[in-house]
């Protein structure tokens, strides 16, 4: 009994020591890595780039170094965040240069600005990559009409009193040449409307060819607006006028009278007059091919307010008679 006591205790004692030895070697350890880390190393460091002011005129065509290596030298306090996660850089495009070979940039000349990014006294001694090669292109400008793609019916007797309006019913696309050449218009997703009796008033996107890559384009999406009313017919009979006749001669046309039908929305039908158009006759026809006997109308002016126009009869006989 008395042994085991023994032994326990001295068990005891033996595990505070081994306790107290381990507490002091991790003390230890501790005390030397801050004395180790304030210390001034120099190390190589990965950075992520990111490429900032690329001047207006060029365009990337292919995806540049993603990152660079750096010779530091800080405490290593300092440098040990940098080996732990890989941090980002700003890369200043705005000191690009240019030879035959294509454009390209002189990473060490801009240590400095790639020191003040870093957080602590860390100075960058040397960049590995010490030129890169950028694979730039010209940027070429063009404006293009945008078009349109619908799919629209009216209830019955509605339509649109005038074309619908785009705004903008142009853009400005940006681009490689070889890119830009071959695109002459922009195009809208589909519109679809249905017993339309409304005004249309909607914004929809823009569609690019899929083959236009690295383009950019001033606008995503356009306004479409236009107004719609029910339309109803009219008619009403204009005298036959006859322009460019000869001196002294006489033209007697058959019919002396045109019948005039018309469609207008109802909103402006009441200021559709005899005056709303104008339709003559050319003597000139005649004249330009003598075996010709009639003549057919030409509209000279219609009303906005007028949407669809029919002439009757579509041409006329006539006499000529020497004065």
């Amino acid at each position: 009994m008395k042994n085991s006591v023994i032994n326990s205790n001295f068990a005891k004692l033996n595990n505070r020591k081994v306790k107290v030895f381990l507490f002091f070697l991790v003390l230890t350890s501790i005390i030397w890595l801050l004395v180790e880390l304030s210390k001034t190393y120099k190390s190589k460091a990965t950075f992520e780039v990111n490429y900032i002011n690329v001047p207006n005129n060029l365009l990337l065509q292919k995806a540049p170094d993603k990152e660079l290596v750096l010779d530091l030298k800080a405490l290593g306090f300092s440098l040990l965040k940098y080996k732990l996660s890989k941090k980002e850089l700003n890369l200043n495009l705005s000191h690009l240069r240019e030879n035959t070979n294509g454009y390209y940039l002189l990473v060490n000349n801009q240590k400095s600005y790639l020191s003040a990014q870093l957080k602590g006294d860390v100075e960058v001694l040397n960049v590995l990559q010490d030129t890169l090669y950028l694979d730039f292109g010209k940027k070429i400008f063009k404006k293009i009409p945008v078009e349109l793609v619908s799919d629209l019916t009216f209830k019955l007797g509605y339509n649109f009193v005038n074309n619908i309006h785009i705004n903008p019913d142009s853009v400005s696309i940006s681009g490689p040449k070889k890119h830009i050449d071959s695109i002459q218009k922009i195009t809208t997703t589909l519109f679809t409307r249905n017993d339309i009796y409304q005004n249309i008033n909607e914004t929809i996107g823009l569609n690019l060819p899929v083959s236009a890559q690295n383009v950019e384009v001033s606008a995503k999406s356009v306004k479409i607006t236009g107004k719609v009313d029910k339309f109803t017919e009219g008619s009403f009979k204009i005298p036959v006028s006859i322009i460019n006749k000869p001196v002294g001669v006489e033209i007697n046309p058959f019919p002396k009278e045109i019948e005039i039908s018309y469609q207008a929305g109802l909103e402006n039908f009441s200021k559709i007059t005899k005056n709303s158009v104008h339709i003559v006759f050319d003597y000139n026809e005649y004249k330009n091919d003598t075996l010709t006997n009639f003549l057919t109308p030409v509209v000279k002016q219609q009303s906005e307010f007028i949407s669809t126009l029919k002439i009757s009869p579509t041409q006329i006989e006539f006499l000529i008679q020497q004065q």
